[in-house]
């Protein structure tokens, strides 16, 4: 069991007071750290302003708060590898949701016991949106919000609709027995996004969609959108199918049996010491590595919000963290952050845009769709927080 040791109250009663009448917000996650931290810095973004009442974590020793961004420094937590966090508090309107990052501190740096102060508040600007799509026949004109997009496949699986929204969704359609590499068609679909507002040296970025699973089994395994990067161009695209170039990296989420999410990342081989051995990496130099299994889930027949924050590794170095998120709409935001990561090993290799792709597998027949179903996916977003480089 975590020690949670430490409980801040970083308001007064008074105003706890004055907020009885509003709904509770409490929010709990967990991000993975080497093992031998033994100081941490959270960082905990709220969307909307929150009347915190506590913040937990082990031995908490720092806070400071202004309503909608927290810092949060620490000691070692045991089980040693992970650093959980939790929040507590009020909102006034629309709930908020949360993404928490921890980052570990060097051993001599000292903070300041119990301090509280006022800092800004830390937003992202938004840089690309497309909300809905044409309903329509032509599939040339269903894409046409996400132009550019290259190396497109899987149009026989592509619709739009308005079956589960008041606006017009992308629809694709997966066949009973269907998987990556099947004969036959409706297996799924997929390409590459390239918004050119995002420039061309970004290094820092947010990708978020809402998607309603229908009618799904789940089965063994299958793929949903995530963010890739790299070189500039085609050499970016390479990363899937068990091809590992060496000009790119994907971080595409999964689900799994269950509907349980996670990140699926082609990254490079010169990872962390120790990162095969890590409770939340299950390995696989062949095609992508399973991390963070489990910690997040998705639900079949309802919409929710997928959001991916990837913040790409300092050139030589492990420091590259990717924050995955779902949200089942009207209930509490699952995260969890995959800390220690190395996507490149270059300084020209950058965050290029959205894989989106989605089909069941893996590439064999037991990986298949055990029934016909269907994704609709709508509210694409991307985003660059602030303070991050962008070019």
């Amino acid at each position: 069991m975590l020690r949670l040791v430490a409980a801040l109250c970083v308001v007064s009663f008074g105003a706890i007071a004055e907020g009885r009448g509003k709904p509770l917000f409490h929010f709990n996650d967990c991000a993975a750290v080497s093992e031998d931290t033994d100081r941490w810095q959270a960082s905990v973004t709220l969307t909307k302003p929150l009347e915190l009442i506590y913040a937990t974590g082990g031995e908490v020793s720092f806070i400071r708060d202004d309503g909608q961004f927290i810092e949060i420094t620490g000691t070692k937590q045991a089980p040693t590898g992970l650093v959980c966090i939790g929040v507590s508090g009020r909102y006034s309107e629309e709930r908020p949701s949360a993404q928490i990052h921890v980052k570990p501190l060097p051993r001599t740096e000292v903070v300041n016991t119990r301090e509280i102060r006022s800092i800004r508040v830390r937003r992202a600007t938004e840089i690309w949106h497309v909300a809905s799509f044409p309903v329509t026949s032509d599939k040339t004109a269903i894409l046409k919000p996400l132009e550019p997009y290259h190396n497109l496949w899987g149009q026989d699986s592509l619709s739009s609709t308005t079956r589960h929204s008041s606006v017009g969704a992308i629809t694709v359609h997966y066949a009973k027995g269907s998987y990556s590499t099947s004969s036959g068609g409706n297996k799924g679909l997929g390409w590459f996004i390239t918004p050119t507002q995002l420039g061309s040296n970004n290094d820092d970025l947010i990708l978020s969609y809402d998607i309603w699973f229908e009618n799904f089994g789940w089965g063994k395994m299958g793929k949903i959108p995530g963010l890739f990067g790299g070189v500039s161009g085609d050499g970016a695209y390479g990363c899937g199918g068990g091809n590992h170039p060496v000009g790119c990296y994907s971080l595409r989420l999964m689900w799994r049996a269950g509907g349980d999410g996670e990140l699926y990342a082609y990254i490079p081989t010169n990872q962390a010491a120790g990162f095969a051995n890590r409770p939340d990496v299950i390995v696989n130099w062949d095609y992508g590595h399973s991390i963070g299994r489990g910690k997040i889930k998705f639900q079949n027949g309802v919409w929710q919000t997928v959001t991916e924050q990837v913040h790409l590794n300092t050139i030589g170095h492990t420091d590259g963290w990717v924050k995955i998120c779902n949200q089942v709409h009207g209930q509490d935001q699952q995260c969890y952050t995959a800390s220690n990561l190395r996507m490149r090993n270059e300084a020209n290799y950058h965050n290029r845009g959205i894989f989106f792709t989605t089909f069941f597998g893996g590439n064999d027949p037991e990986d298949a769709a055990p029934n016909d179903c269907h994704t609709y996916f709508k509210e694409l977003h991307l985003q660059i927080p602030d303070g991050a480089v962008v070019g």
